[in-house]
C-alpha cells in the first residue's frame, strides 16, 4: 500500500530527473560550490574561507586589482550568504527546470552560462568606468565579494521564454525584468545589477537562437492578463524596501526607505552643524537620513504608501478602475518627489550657504554622472508603471460611482489642509521643542516636507528638528497620519463600484432566467449589460447603451417573455429615456411581434441547434467527426466536465495560456457582448467539457451556458471555444461531439452551438432592408480575416443542425447609422480608432 501511494510522487521526481538533467547538474555544482565557500570548523577553516572567496568570489577588486577574471565564472557557481542560497532553491531551481523544459540540453548549457557571464563582465565593466570617473556607487561596492547563481537561471528562464506561446513569454520577460530592476534600485549590490544585465542578454539571445525578434513585436493581450500582469507589478514595486531589507546591502537609489530601520541614528545636531560647516558629502546625507526616520512616525510615514502599492494591486486584479488611477498617481507622487530630489538636490536653510546639487556639479558637491543616472531611473520606473496603467486602463472595467470617487479626493485634500495647519500652529506654540527655533516663514517652508517619504528627502538638510517628546511626536505624526487616510480612505470608492445590475437585481433575474430564454439568455448575466424589468409581468430584457441607442443582448426571458405588452413598455421606457431601440439576435417569435407593430427586422445571424435525443454519427456524411473522436481515442484524449472553481491550477493555467495565444493572434482584441472570455468562465452556473491527454496536457476547451425553462434545465449553449495550435487537430469535433453523447444521456433536449455573428448562410436583402445588410455585411467582412465568424459558421454546419434565423429589429430607418455603429462598439467596446484604421488598412 506504501509503495503504491508513493507511486505518482516517484513518477513525478524520475520525470523531472530525466527532463533537466542540465538543471539538476547545474544545481549539484552550486550546492557543492556554497559548501566549499562556507565550509568552517576546525583549525584554520576562516583562512580557508576567505582564500576560497578571494579567489572564486565575483568582485571588482578580485577580478581588476588581483587578475583573477575566472570569477566571472565561479562566481557564479555559488551562494555565499543565506538569503541567496534560499533565492536560488526557491527561485533559482524551478526557473532551470522550466526553462530546460523549452530548451535543449546544449542550448540549456549556453543559456545559463553567457547570460552569468556576460551579465557580469558588463557589470565588471560599468564598475571600472565608475572608478575612472570617481564614482560614489563604485567606491561603495569595490570591495564587496559576491556569489550568485541566480543571475544565470533568470538569464536561461528569459531565453526559453523565446519558445513559450505569448502568455508565458510576456509574464516570464515582464515579472524577471521588472522585478531584477526592483531589486537594483533598492538593494543596488552589484549582484543584483549583475541579474538585470543576466536578464536583458536573455532576452536578446533568446530571440538570436529562434531567429525572430519576438521581444519586439507587441502580442495584444487579454483584460483578464492585463490585470494580472499590473497587479503582479503593483507588487513587486510595493515590495521593493522589504526585498532590499532581507538582502542586507542598501547601495540602491531608493535605499533610504531600509534606512528606516538601522539602529545607529546619529546625533541630529551635530549631523546638521557638520553638514553646514564642512558641505554636504555621502557621510553627511546619510546622517541626515537616519536622522529623519529615527521614531515610528518616520517609519510609517514611508511604508504606508507602500502599502497602498499593494492595496491597488488588490484592486487591480478585481478589474477596478479607481485602482488603476489609484496606482497610478502613487506612482506619479514618487516620480515627481525623486525629481525634485533629483533637480534640487541637497539644499541649507542657514542664511548665507548656498545649496549642493548631487550629479549636477554645483557647490561643494562632486558631480556624479553614476548618482544621476540612477536616482533617473528612479525617476522613469514609476512614471513609465503609471503610464503603462493608464494606457491599458480600457481592461478595468468595473468603474466606481462618482459619489464616492468625489467623496474620496475631498477627504484626502480636506485631510492634507487640516493636518498641515495643525503641523504649522504646534510647531509654533512648541517652537521651544525644537533646534533651531523656528519662525513662521521657515515652518510654512518645511511643512510640505512633513508629508514625503524620507527617501525624497535624504539630499535635504532639514530646517529643524525636534527636541523633546512632543515636539517630536507632533512632527512624525502628521505624515504617516495623512498617508494612512489616503490608504484606507481609498476602500471607498474601491468598493463602491458602479454595478450594471444590483445584487437585488441580479437575483430577480437569475429567478427570471430559470422561468425561461431564449438560448443566448444566460448572456444577459454578462458585464456591461443593464437589465430592464417590466413593472406589470415576469419579464425582463438585457440591453447597452452606445450613441444614444439600446442594443439589447437577445430578447426577453421569464415566465411572460413572449407577452405583446412586454415589448411594448420597453419599447416606450427606451424612448422616454431619449434611446432609440436596437433588438439585436432576437428570435422569430419576436420578429413575429415586431413586424406586427409595424418594425423592420433583418437577419444578422443564424443559430445552429442539435437535438441530443436524436444524436447519431452514422452515414458518411458523419465521417470527419467520427475521425475525430477515433484520432482522440488512439491518442489517448479524454474529456472532463467541470466548472472553472472545480479546475486545478494546472489546468487553469492551461486555459489561460490557449487563450491568450487566441488573442495574441488577433488584430483587434477580444470581442465582448455575445462572446464570452475568460472571465464569463468563473460564473458557478457555466460548465466547461476539456479535452486532456494523458499526461495532463488540454487539447481543447468548451464553455457551456445553461438555458431553463420553469425552473429545469433544458439544454446548453455553447460559447467559450478555444484550442491548442499544436494540439490535435479535430479536437472541437471530437468535443462537440462528446457533448452531445453526454447531453443525451442526461436528457438536454437542445444544444444551441449558438450563432456566429455577422454571419449567414443566404443573407435577405428586401429593398428597404438593403443599407442595413449592406453595414452588416462589411462589418462582417472586417471582421472576418481577425475572428473568422463566418469560417466558424461553416464548421457548425458540419453537425447537420437545424438553422434558426436570429434578426435585428428597428423601427425607423434614419437610425441605421446610430443602430450599425452601436453595434460595432457592442462588439469592439474597447478599440482604438487607430486599430480599426489598421485593420481596414489590411
Amino acid at each position: 500500500m506504501a509503495s503504491t501511494v508513493r507511486s505518482p510522487f516517484r513518477t513525478a521526481v524520475v520525470r523531472v530527473v530525466h527532463a533537466s538533467p542540465v538543471s539538476l547538474g547545474f544545481s549539484a555544482l552550486v550546492l557543492i560550490g556554497s559548501f566549499l565557500v562556507w565550509q568552517s570548523g576546525g583549525p584554520g577553516s576562516e583562512g580557508w574561507r576567505s582564500a576560497v572567496r578571494a579567489t572564486t568570489g565575483f568582485g571588482y577588486e578580485e577580478i581588476v586589482v588581483d587578475g583573477h577574471w575566472w570569477a566571472v565564472l565561479t562566481g557564479s557557481l555559488a551562494a555565499d550568504r543565506p538569503l541567496p542560497f534560499v533565492a536560488f532553491v526557491l527561485i533559482g531551481i524551478p526557473a532551470l527546470v522550466l526553462a530546460e523544459r523549452r530548451l535543449s540540453a546544449g542550448r540549456m548549457v549556453l543559456a545559463v552560462l553567457s547570460t552569468a557571464v556576460l551579465g557580469n563582465v558588463i557589470t565588471i565593466v560599468v564598475q571600472v568606468l565608475g572608478t575612472l570617473s570617481a564614482e560614489f556607487w563604485t567606491g561603495q561596492v569595490a570591495g564587496i565579494v559576491s556569489f550568485d547563481p541566480l543571475a544565470g537561471a533568470l538569464g536561461a528562464l528569459v531565453v526559453s521564454s523565446a519558445f513559450h506561446g505569448p502568455l508565458w513569454r510576456r509574464r516570464i520577460r515582464s515579472l524577471t525584468l521588472i522585478g531584477t530592476l526592483v531589486f537594483l534600485l533598492y538593494s543596488g549590490a552589484p549582484e543584483d545589477l549583475a541579474r538585470f544585465l543576466a536578464s536583458v542578454v536573455g532576452l536578446l539571445l533568446g530571440n538570436v537562437i529562434i531567429g525572430r525578434p519576438t521581444g519586439i513585436r507587441r502580442a495584444r493581450s487579454s483584460h483578464h492578463e492585463t490585470r494580472v500582469l499590473l497587479s503582479a507589478i503593483a507588487v513587486l514595486m510595493g515590495v521593493g524596501p522589504v526585498i532590499t531589507l532581507l538582502s542586507g546591502r542598501h547601495i540602491g537609489p531608493l535605499a533610504p526607505l531600509v534606512l528606516l530601520l538601522e539602529q545607529n541614528i546619529p546625533d541630529a545636531g551635530r549631523s546638521i552643524e557638520q553638514c553646514r560647516a564642512l558641505g554636504v558629502s555621502p557621510q553627511c546625507l546619510h546622517d541626515l537620513t537616519l536622522v529623519r526616520v529615527d521614531g515610528l512616525g518616520a517609519v510609517l510615514l514611508s511604508l504606508v504608501p507602500l502599502i497602498a502599492l499593494l492595496f491597488a494591486a488588490w484592486g487591480l486584479l478585481r478589474g477596478r478602475r479607481f485602482a488603476v488611477w489609484f496606482a497610478a498617481s502613487i506612482m506619479v507622487v514618487f516620480a515627481v518627489l525623486g525629481a525634485v530630489s533629483l533637480g534640487f538636490g541637497a539644499r541649507l536653510h542657514a542664511a548665507g550657504h548656498t545649496s549642493a546639487v548631487i550629479g549636477v556639479g554645483h557647490g561643494v558637491q562632486q558631480r556624479s554622472i553614476e548618482i544621476s543616472i540612477a536616482l533617473w531611473a528612479a525617476v522613469l520606473l514609476p512614471l513609465a508603471v503609471a503610464a503603462l496603467l493608464l494606457v491599458l486602463r480600457r481592461g478595468f472595467p468595473v468603474r466606481s460611482t462618482r459619489r464616492s470617487i468625489l467623496g474620496y479626493l475631498a477627504m484626502v485634500l480636506g485631510s492634507w489642509v487640516l493636518l498641515a495647519a495643525v503641523f504649522v500652529g504646534g510647531v509654533l506654540a512648541l517652537r521651544q521643542g525644537f533646534s533651531p527655533h523656528p519662525d513662521l516663514w521657515a515652518v510654512v517652508r518645511d511643512t510640505p516636507e512633513r508629508f514625503i517619504p524620507a527617501a525624497y528627502l535624504r539630499n535635504l538638510i532639514p530646517g529643524f528638528i525636534p527636541t523633546t517628546p512632543a515636539a517630536g511626536a507632533l512632527f512624525h505624526a502628521v505624515g504617516p497620519l495623512w498617508w494612512s487616510i489616503v490608504l484606507l480612505g481609498a476602500v471607498w470608492p474601491l468598493r463602491s463600484a458602479v454595478l450594471e445590475t444590483p445584487p437585488e437585481d441580479e437575483r430577480r433575474q437569475r429567478a427570471l432566467l430559470a422561468e425561461g430564454s431564449d438560448t443566448i439568455g444566460h448572456m444577459s448575466t454578462w458585464a456591461g449589460n443593464r437589465i430592464w424589468f417590466d413593472p406589470d409581468v415576469r419579464a425582463a430584457i438585457a440591453f447597452r447603451v452606445a450613441s444614444g441607442v439600446a442594443v439589447t443582448t437577445g430578447g426577453f426571458f421569464g415566465q411572460d417573455r413572449h407577452e405583446p405588452a412586454a415589448l411594448g413598455r420597453f419599447i416606450a421606457w427606451c424612448e422616454d429615456e431619449g434611446w432609440a431601440v436596437a433588438l439585436y439576435s432576437v428570435d422569430s417569435t419576436t420578429a413575429h411581434e415586431l413586424t406586427r407593430i409595424g418594425w423592420r427586422t433583418v437577419q444578422v445571424a443564424e443559430e445552429t441547434v442539435l437535438h441530443p435525443q436524436e444524436w447519431s454519427t452514422v452515414g458518411k456524411s458523419w465521417q470527419d467527426i467520427r475521425s475525430s473522436v477515433n484520432r482522440a481515442s488512439r491518442a489517448g484524449i479524454t474529456t472532463l466536465w467541470t466548472g472553472y472553481g472545480d479546475l486545478g491550477i494546472g489546468l487553469a493555467s492551461q486555459i489561460a495560456e490557449i487563450s491568450e495565444e487566441w488573442v495574441a493572434d488577433r488584430t483587434l482584441p477580444e470581442l465582448g457582448f455575445t462572446l464570452g472570455g475568460l472571465d464569463e468562465l468563473l460564473d458557478d452556473d457555466v460548465m466547461l467539457l476539456l479535452a486532456v491527454d494523458s499526461g495532463g496536457r488540454l487539447h481543447g476547451v468548451t464553455s457551456w451556458l445553461p438555458v431553463f425553462r420553469d425552473g429545469e434545465r433544458i439544454g446548453w449553449t455553447l460559447d467559450f471555444m478555444r484550442r491548442r495550435s499544436d494540439g490535435m487537430n479535430g479536437v472541437m469535433e471530437f468535443l462537440i461531439a462528446e457533448a452531445a453523447v453526454r447531453f443525451k444521456e442526461d436528457g438536454i433536449t437542445e444544444m444551441s452551438l449558438s450563432g456566429a455573428p455577422l454571419a449567414q448562410s443566404s443573407p435577405a436583402e428586401p429593398e428597404d432592408q438593403q443599407a442595413v445588410s449592406r453595414f452588416l455585411t462589411f462589418l462582417g467582412d472586417v471582421l472576418e480575416p481577425v475572428y473568422g465568424f463566418r469560417s466558424l459558421f461553416a464548421f457548425k454546419r458540419k453537425f447537420h443542425p437545424e438553422i434558426r434565423p436570429l434578426v435585428l429589429g428597428y423601427a425607423d430607418p434614419l437610425q441605421l447609422p446610430a443602430i450599425g455603429f452601436a453595434i460595432a462598439r457592442a462588439y469592439l467596446p474597447e478599440v482604438a480608432v487607430r486599430d480599426l484604421a489598421g485593420l481596414l488598412r489590411s
